[in-house]
């Protein structure tokens, strides 16, 4: 199965506005490329065709490059916008399914990936890896030719599930530890430095 990963980035002067108050713009934009080249790096570990990085930010895009992911400039104005464009681009290059990845879930193994995978190929059209308190996706999977609508936000979790009860889709949930953080405030971001140490250097940073 060819699978494809998009990571979607918002541009860096906007991203983590929870942590406004906790970190200055620049730490801010940091800890962005910081985790960026974390997920990267643990994607080109994993079984994945290739990684379409979705942003309207030049750092991001440039970054992305240089992991070797395939950089792609944001047209839409919103997240899920964003995250159908990609779906179209990898789509038309013969991907046979792909998986959502954030950029704030720094943990993510290539393991994860693995296990997503084996999902889809067990029979889901439909594999998601839910965050901590069960709310929000951290990881999304699916079978390229569904169309299963993004819904990436407040609640997002219940909202995918919804999506796929309501069109029949066979689903599967992932619980994954070093899936389970993304690092959006200050709690979660005091949960990730506990286990990762500030970096000396940022990559692409």
């Amino acid at each position: 199965m060819q699978l494809h990963a998009i990571v979607p980035v918002k541009a860096l002067a906007r991203a983590k506005g929870r942590l406004v108050g906790t970190l200055s713009p620049a730490e801010r934009r940091l800890l962005v490329l910081e985790m960026l080249g974390r997920v990267l790096r643990a994607l080109r570990r994993a079984p994945v065709a290739a990684v379409w990085v979705v942003s309207a930010d030049a750092t991001v895009l440039a970054c992305a490059e240089s992991y070797g992911a395939r950089p792609l400039l944001e047209q839409a104005q919103d997240l899920n916008g964003a995250l159908e464009q990609a779906r179209q681009a990898a789509r038309a290059v013969g991907a046979e399914a792909v998986v959502v990845v954030p950029a704030d879930v720094p943990l993510l193994a290539p393991g994860d990936i693995a296990g997503l995978a084996a999902l889809l190929t067990g029979g889901a059209a439909v594999a998601l890896a839910p965050d901590a308190a069960g709310q929000g996706t951290n990881a999304l999977a699916m079978r390229a030719a569904v169309e299963l609508p993004f819904a990436f936000g407040v609640g997002s979790a219940a909202l995918h599930l919804r999506a796929a009860a309501e069109r029949g889709l066979p689903t599967s949930l992932y619980h994954s530890p070093t899936l389970a953080l993304d690092v959006d405030d200050a709690p979660s971001l005091a949960r990730y430095r506990a286990l990762v140490p500030e970096p000396a250097c940022h990559a692409c940073g």
